[in-house]
This record gives structure tokens, C-alpha cells and sequence, in this order.
């Protein structure tokens, strides 16, 4: 690679309004296949750069009316976004400079299975101060792929104007293929304190919260807006969770302020499916109708309105031989990130058990057996446990790290409650009390607390000062003033095959 620079005349001055230099430019540069992996170094948003550029360009006039002249041309490239877990290849083109325009003479991307091809120009009103007008012409391009949250996969026309720093990104488009991921509406736990710490008590939702990752900063993006980008769904667009598989049509807009993603519009939800797990079994229930709307609020949140439907055929009791088929409804509301689900049986008032007990059984509790009715109990309150731990979480917005709520099931199960705090880098603290039903509670008898501390991501060590709870029938007068207390210290090692 060769660079040749010319004179650069100047006149001396006191007054420096004006910094750069007067008289003219003569810059020649000349490059002979160039390993384009130096790209690495200059940026941290590329990885795994490959490909060669050849060059032959030139730089005269002056700053304020810059004259470019020659070309550059890109053969071979390729290079991974790890922000948005996508790897362009077969990148190439050719970039050709007359005057004050940098045209681009035909540069064409592919990603996945799809390709891009961007035409257009960038003109420079100084040197310093150049100006874009591009467009975008793809066709199923993989945009991104953030595991857990969102991946996208589209088709449309759109352009890039303005100057570089505050250009504006217009256009429209379909997103032929994608997932939006929200969150599980049974059995979330806000911190599952036996997991590795290998993420160091980072949970991976929260790149929903902050879109495309902290690590995915340039200025030339900080300062991009998007107005007005018009996104419609096509065929093969999901809404998912580990639970649910529903399709999503419709469009909506996408506008960015500053470092604000908006998203408004509403879509339908016409048709998918949800599984629902009642203690060893699951249910599937069919969706039938619903919608995801968005408001276009900075965390990228949408409200969920989902109703999802499941016909049980009830088992025959001895007292009768037919039993009409009932249909439980399962409505999916709340929002993508704390959605809720009930479940109501149609055309009659049934309770949250009994409706477990027809999904479970298909009989009402009244006809179960002692063993399948304490599974159905159990089943019913491991349901609303769930309701009540996302509640205090994330409605509430109580200031816990870990909370943990586990209802009895009948007078001689104790109802357990637990709460914890990070208070270090590896170190926990967690709260826990338990209490008996038709007993008088006696907080000095019920609570303990224990210290977790990780080691390593294999070792965690744990130590505990908590009483021997049980419940009985005696009363509580007769059980003396004071618990017995146990104390222990446990080290747990764990590992985990992939």
C-alpha cells in the first residue's frame, strides 16, 4: 500500500477562524490487495474480517470544494456483528470518486440466505462534512439474531440520507421470517440461585431492555434516526416462548429518537398454540384470536391480549354416563415483558382447582381420589404461587433479587416464603420464614436466614441458622415458647453437561 502526499501551501495568519488549510490538496493513494482484517483494529463492532480491497484514488482542490478522483473496489469480504450475532458475506463492490461524489458502483452483501445491494452516493459539501443519499434494495436479509429476545429476517426498499452523523433511515419493508420471545407465564423465577454464576448474576432478558446491547455503539449509529419505517409481517412471523407458539400478522412503525427505539402499531395473533404444564402433564391449548400492541414506549414493551382455547372431554362418572365436553379458555394478557395468564371454563363459573382438576383429570375434585385430589391441590397452588411472585416482582416493583413463594396445600403443609439480596459480587443473602395454617403465627419461631457464597462456577458455599419447622395439630401454647434452631454450613459442587 503506497500513499503520495503533494504540498500543502498556506499563508500565515493571526486570525484562525478558519483552520484549515487555504491553498490546495494533492493526496494520491494506492493499494494492492490489502488484507481488509486491519478493520479489526480500527473497530470493535467487527470480527472474523476477511477479504481484500484495491485502491487507486486521489484528493485535490481544497477543503472547502474538494476534487476526488480514481476508485476503490472490495472483493471477498466478509465480517461477523457480534452485537447483532449475524455474519455478513460475500461482500463486494466497487466505490468510484469523480469531483466531489463517492458513488457506489454496485455493492452487494449477503447474510444467511438472503442478499442486500446498496446504490447510491455520498457527496461532500467540504471535506469534513460529507453527505449520504443510499438505498437499500434486500431481499430475505438476516438483520440480527439476538438469542432469547428478537431475530429478523426481511425484505423491502429503504434510504439512508442526510449527513453521516444525524443521517435518516425511511422506508418499508417485510419481515418474511422472525421471533419475538417473551417471557414464560408460569413457574418464572426472578433469580434461580443455582444456576452457574459463569454470567456473573446477569440475566440475558435484560438485553430486551437495552436493545441492541451496550457493546453496539458508533457514533455514526448513536446518531441515526429512523422515521417512519414501515415493517409488515409476512407468513413465518412468531411470538414465542418456552410455552407458546403463536403466529403474528399486521405491521407496525418503527421510529428512533436519539437512542430511543419506538415501536407503535398493532398486530393480530390469529393463530398458534400454548402449552400449558398442570403438575406431570401438559395441556395444549389452540389460540383462536388475540393481539400484541405497541405504544411506542423507549423499553420496546407491547401489550398482550391472547386467547387461546382447550376442550376437555370429561371422564364418565358412575352417577352418569355422559358428561358434556367442556372448553377452558386460557387468556394470555399483561405485557411481553410480565404477562399473566387466567384461565376460565366457558359458559359457567368454575374455580381456578376446578378447572385444574378437569385439565388434570377430566373429572371435577369432588370425584378424585385422595392421592389424584393432593396432586391437584398441589398443582392449583404451585399456579398461584407464581401469580404471586411476578406480582410482588414486577408489578410491585419490590427491590428483591430472589423471592420465592410456596403455599400449603392442606392444614399440615407450611406456607413458605423466602426473599433475597445480592450484597456482593458473590455473596447472597436470603430471608425465609414458614407458616402453618390455623396456627397462631410467632415470627421468633418461624424465621432463619441463610449466606450463599460463590467460589467458583462449580463451587458455592452455603451457611444457615433457621428453626426445625413442622406443623402438627397441637397447639401452639403446647409446643413451648421457643423452636428448636438448626445451624449448618453445606459446600455444593455442581457441574452441567451441555
Amino acid at each position: 500500500m503506497e500513499f503520495v502526499f503533494g504540498d500543502i501551501y498556506s499563508r500565515p495568519a493571526l486570525d484562525v477562524k478558519q483552520r484549515q488549510l487555504l491553498d490546495t490538496l494533492s493526496i494520491q493513494a494506492r493499494a494492492d490487495s490489502v488484507d481488509l482484517t486491519v478493520l479489526e483494529a480500527v473497530t470493535p463492532l467487527l470480527r472474523q474480517v476477511q477479504g481484500v480491497f484495491d485502491a487507486d484514488l486521489g484528493v485535490g482542490g481544497t477543503w472547502d470544494a474538494p476534487q476526488l478522483r480514481g476508485g476503490l473496489e472490495i472483493t471477498g469480504a466478509a465480517a461477523t456483528i457480534p452485537a447483532l450475532n449475524v455474519r455478513y458475506e460475500d461482500i463486494g463492490g466497487r466505490l468510484v470518486l469523480r469531483g466531489d461524489t463517492i458513488r457506489l458502483d454496485g455493492l452487494s452483501v449477503r447474510s444467511d440466505k438472503g442478499r442486500a445491494e446498496v446504490t447510491g452516493y455520498l457527496r461532500l459539501d467540504r471535506l469534513t462534512k460529507p453527505v449520504l443519499d443510499l438505498n437499500i434494495a434486500a431481499t430475505e436479509f438476516k438483520a440480527l439474531d439476538l438469542k432469547g429476545y428478537l431475530t429478523v429476517t426481511a425484505s423491502g426498499q429503504l434510504k439512508i440520507g442526510g449527513p453521516v452523523f444525524g443521517a435518516t433511515l425511511t422506508g418499508r419493508g417485510t419481515v418474511t421470517q422472525g421471533v419475538l420471545h417473551f417471557a414464560d407465564l408460569v413457574n418464572k423465577r426472578v433469580v434461580n440461585l443455582d444456576e452457574p454464576w459463569v454470567q456473573d448474576l446477569i440475566d440475558t432478558s435484560l438485553i430486551r431492555t437495552q436493545r441492541l446491547g451496550p457493546e453496539f455503539e458508533s457514533v455514526f449509529l448513536d446518531s441515526l434516526r429512523i422515521q417512519g419505517l414501515q415493517l409488515t409481517m409476512g407468513s413465518d412471523v412468531w411470538l414465542r416462548s418456552t410455552e407458546a407458539n403463536i403466529q403474528l400478522q399486521g405491521g407496525v412503525t418503527v421510529n428512533k429518537v436519539r437512542g430511543n427505539y419506538l415501536m407503535s402499531g398493532t398486530l393480530q395473533a390469529p393463530r398458534g398454540t400454548y402449552r400449558l404444564v398442570v403438575g406431570p402433564v401438559s395441556r395444549e391449548f389452540v389460540v383462536n384470536q388475540g393481539t400484541v400492541r405497541y405504544f411506542g414506549t423507549p423499553d420496546l414493551d407491547a401489550e398482550l391480549d391472547i386467547e387461546a382455547r382447550h376442550i376437555v372431554h370429561p371422564v364418565p362418572s358412575p352417577t352418569a354416563r355422559t358428561s358434556d365436553d367442556k372448553t377452558i379458555i386460557a387468556h394470555i394478557r399483561g405485557t411481553l415483558l410480565v404477562p399473566r395468564l387466567t384461565l376460565q371454563s366457558e359458559g359457567e363459573q368454575l374455580s381456578q382447582s376446578e378447572i385444574i382438576s378437569y385439565l388434570m383429570f377430566g373429572r371435577p375434585s369432588v370425584e378424585l381420589a385422595g392421592g389424584q385430589g393432593a396432586l391437584m391441590r398441589s398443582t392449583a397452588a404451585s399456579l398461584v404461587a407464581g401469580e404471586v411472585e411476578r406480582t410482588v416482582v414486577s408489578d410491585l416493583g419490590v427491590p428483591l433479587d430472589y423471592f420465592e413463594f410456596r403455599p400449603g396445600t392442606d392444614s399440615l403443609a407450611r406456607t413458605q416464603l423466602a426473599a433475597g439480596w445480592q450484597i456482593g459480587d458473590k455473596t447472597f443473602l436470603v430471608l425465609n420464614a414458614g407458616f402453618c395454617q390455623r396456627q397462631q403465627v410467632n415470627f421468633g419461631n418461624t424465621l432463619g436466614a441463610s449466606l450463599q457464597y460463590r467460589i467458583s462456577p462449580e463451587w458455592r458455599t452455603e451457611a444457615s441458622f433457621e428453626p426445625m419447622r413442622s406443623c402438627t395439630t397441637t397447639p401452639i401454647q403446647q409446643q413451648g415458647a421457643n423452636a428448636q434452631r438448626q445451624v449448618g454450613v453445606d459446600l455444593f459442587w455442581e457441574r452441567r453437561y451441555e
